[in-house]
C-alpha cells in the first residue's frame, strides 16, 4: 500500500472537505436559529467549571485506553510500541478526522506507525478494522440494553429499526470475517501477485486478535472502559449544568451520537451529533434551551478543543 501522507494541503481544500463543513455549519446554522439564545447563554451561565474541567480530564484519558488497546493488537503482529506513543497517534488520528471526512484519521495512524516503525500500512490497517469491528459490536449491545432501559416498551420504531439494521450489518461482517478466512487460500491464488503481501498483512493484522482469547478479552475490556469514559465525560457535562440524567439515558445518548461520527459525511458528525443530542434529550423532556448547552459544551470537549490542540500537536510532533 502506499505510503503516501494521507493529511496535506490539497486534501485539507479539496472540494469534499470544505462542502463538508459547509454542511455542518449549516445544519448547527439553523440548529441555533431555532432556539431562543438568550436561554441558552443564561443556561450555560450557570455551569459549575469544576465539573466541566473535570469532564476535560475524563475525555483525555480516553486516549491513553485506547493506545493501550492498540498495543494489544499491534502486539500479535509481533510490533512493539510504547502506550504513550501510541496513545500520541490516537489522538492525532481524532485530530484529522475532525478536519477531514470519511474517517481518514484511520489511514493517517497506519501512516504514522509507518513512518516510526516501518510496520506496513496494510498490517496495522488490519489492527485497525478489529478495532472497528469490537467498538460497533459493544456500541450496538450498550444501546440496545441503554435504549430498553430508557424507552421500555415505548421504543420509537426509528431506533429499533436503527438497531435492527445495525445487527444485520454486524452479523454480516461477521460472516463475511468467517468466508475470508475459510476461503483464504483461494483468495490467494486469484489476486495479483503484487497484492499478496499486503492481502497476507491485513489478514494477519485482522486474525491475530481473534486468535488469541486473552489479547481478545484485553480489547473488548478497554473498548468498554473508552466508553465509559465518553459517557462520564457526557455526564460530567450535564452535572456541571445542575441537570439530574439517570445513567442509562447518559450512555444511550453518548452512543447514539458517537454512531452518527461513522457516517464519513461531516468531519466528526459535525452538526449530525449536536442535533440528535438535542432531539433525543427533547424526546426525554429536557427543555431544548438546557438540551442545547448541553450538546454545545459536550461538543467544545470532544470536538472543537481537539481541533485546537490537535493542530497544536500536529504541528510539534514527530509522528506527522
Amino acid at each position: 500500500m502506499n505510503a503516501k501522507r494521507p493529511l496535506d494541503t490539497n486534501l485539507l481544500l479539496s472540494k469534499k472537505t470544505i462542502f463538508s463543513f459547509i454542511v455542518s455549519f449549516s445544519v448547527l446554522f439553523l440548529l441555533i436559529k431555532n432556539i431562543d439564545v438568550n436561554e441558552v447563554i443564561e443556561v450555560t451561565s450557570n455551569l459549575d467549571v469544576r465539573l466541566y474541567l473535570a469532564a476535560f480530564a475524563v475525555h483525555y484519558s480516553s486516549f491513553m485506553v485506547r493506545g493501550l488497546r492498540w498495543q494489544k493488537l499491534l502486539n500479535t503482529i509481533h510490533v512493539r510500541v510504547s502506550a504513550l506513543i501510541l496513545s500520541e497517534m490516537v489522538f492525532l488520528s481524532w485530530f484529522a478526522n475532525s478536519i477531514v471526512p470519511a474517517k481518514i484519521g484511520d489511514v493517517y495512524r497506519s501512516y504514522m506507525l509507518k513512518k516510526y516503525t516501518e510496520t506496513p500500512i496494510s498490517a496495522s490497517i488490519g489492527t485497525i478494522v478489529v478495532e472497528r469491528i469490537v467498538d460497533i459490536a459493544v456500541l450496538m449491545i450498550l444501546l440496545t440494553i441503554t435504549g430498553t432501559l430508557v424507552f421500555k416498551e415505548k421504543m420509537p420504531e426509528e431506533i429499533a429499526q436503527s438497531l435492527e439494521i445495525g445487527y444485520i450489518l454486524v452479523g454480516f461482517v461477521a460472516l463475511l470475517l468467517i468466508l475470508v478466512y475459510m476461503l483464504r487460500h483461494h483468495i490467494v491464488r486469484i489476486i495479483p501477485e503484487r497484492f499478496i503481501f499486503h492481502y497476507d498483512n491485513l489478514h494477519d493484522g485482522v486474525y491475530g486478535s481473534f486468535s488469541r482469547p486473552t489479547t481478545f478479552v484485553y480489547v473488548v475490556f478497554f473498548t468498554l472502559l473508552s466508553w465509559t469514559l465518553e459517557s462520564g465525560r457526557f455526564l460530567l457535562v450535564t452535572m456541571a449544568l445542575g441537570l439530574d440524567l439517570n445513567l442509562p439515558l447518559v450512555i444511550f445518548v453518548v452512543l447514539a451520537s458517537s454512531l452518527l461520527t461513522a457516517i464519513p459525511l461531516t468531519p466528526a458528525g459535525l452538526g449530525a451529533v449536536e442535533v440528535s443530542i438535542v432531539f433525543i434529550l427533547g424526546a426525554m423532556g429536557v427543555d431544548t434551551a438546557v438540551g442545547t448547552s448541553v450538546a454545545l459544551l459536550d461538543r467544545l470537549i470532544s470536538y472543537w478543543s481537539i481541533l485546537a490542540s490537535g493542530a497544536v500537536v500536529y504541528m510539534i510532533s514527530d509522528k506527522t
